[in-house]
């Protein structure tokens, strides 16, 4: 079988050498410490949504950042940027934005669920098998590719909000290479280069999001002047605006969604919680229950469900 073959790969595995039927030092039985939740091409980037609407200045901001004009462009090191704020606000979504826009900018770009150390640990194993790093046994082998390849390659880290975890451990040790970090954890401004809180939108661009997902037509003069007014309310802030105007789109209820929104605000007042949600949450809580009171039981038994699972990589068609 394949007499005198050597040195080619497969899925998985490498083949040293091949003499006759025998088959020697293939590189799979090196591969002892595969991470858990490990999956083919889990660091592939995804885009950012259609609807993306602002944050102009922001991706000015960071654009900047990692590639500052030529005369203060200064000596080469590695560029680390935390987009921090609440959960809502959009972080994921800029970052996301920002890489499709300036893709060109950067040899490879990697995407990272930064929740938990055991997916980091799975995302740089991943770099390293997407690569093709012969006997890679561990994260550590993707962590020494970044290292060793100075290419202008770069990583989001996305939704590290766990205070627990040192994000340190996980960068590699060179003088190249860039970072997003997105997270509600304000603290991690001691340990980047640069950083930037990301709360409401712009009135305009608030207004600008809630109709690309409430309206489907041409708006009267009164209806543009109800969207104004729900933008508002909501503080635009882009997690409510986005579940309003899906609301609004189904439910066919542009003119009276002000009413809705004030009761259910009103209701969740009312009940005694341990610590009283902020002008944000509860924007958000309310919408939230205005759409989840309309759905039947099924539905809402099926959604339960859905919450037992990991929210990455699910099929959109499920």
């Amino acid at each position: 079988m394949f007499p005198q073959a050597h040195n080619f790969t497969i899925p998985y595995g490498q083949f040293l050498n091949i003499q006759g039927d025998q088959i020697n030092n293939y590189g799979d039985s090196q591969r002892t410490d595969r991470p858990a939740d490990y999956f083919q091409v889990m660091t592939d980037c995804p885009t950012s949504t259609p609807n993306f609407t602002g944050r102009e200045d922001i991706l000015v901001t960071i654009d900047n950042f990692f590639h500052p004009p030529p005369p203060d462009n200064p000596r080469k090191t590695q560029k680390i940027f935390l987009l921090y704020g609440l959960g809502g606000a959009g972080k994921t979504q800029v970052a996301l934005e920002f890489t499709r826009r300036f893709k060109q900018r950067f040899t490879k770009i990697y995407y990272i669920a930064a929740d938990s150390e055991i997916s980091i640990k799975a995302s740089l194993f991943d770099i390293a098998m997407v690569n093709g790093v012969v006997g890679a046994q561990n994260w550590q082998s993707g962590l020494r590719w970044l290292h060793t390849h100075e290419e202008s390659w770069m990583i989001i880290m996305d939704n590290a909000d766990n205070p627990k975890i040192s994000l340190n451990d996980y960068f590699p040790t060179c003088d190249h290479g860039n970072i997003i970090i997105t997270s509600r954890n304000a603290e991690l401004q001691n340990v980047v280069s640069q950083s930037l809180q990301l709360q409401d939108m712009i009135p305009d661009d608030g207004i600008k999001l809630l109709l690309k997902h409430a309206a489907d037509r041409p708006l009267s003069f009164n209806e543009q002047e109800q969207a104004v007014k729900i933008a508002k309310e909501l503080y635009h802030f882009p997690l409510a605006l986005v579940q309003a105007g899906a609301y609004i789109k189904q439910q066919k209820c542009l003119m009276t969604y002000l009413t809705y929104l004030n009761n259910e605000r009103k209701q969740i007042l009312e009940k005694k919680l341990p610590q009283p949600p902020d002008k944000y949450k509860l924007s958000i809580y309310a919408t939230w229950n205005i759409s989840w009171k309309q759905l039947s039981g099924r539905s809402k038994t099926l959604l339960e469900i859905c919450s037992y699972l990991h929210y990455h990589y699910v099929e959109y068609i499920i």
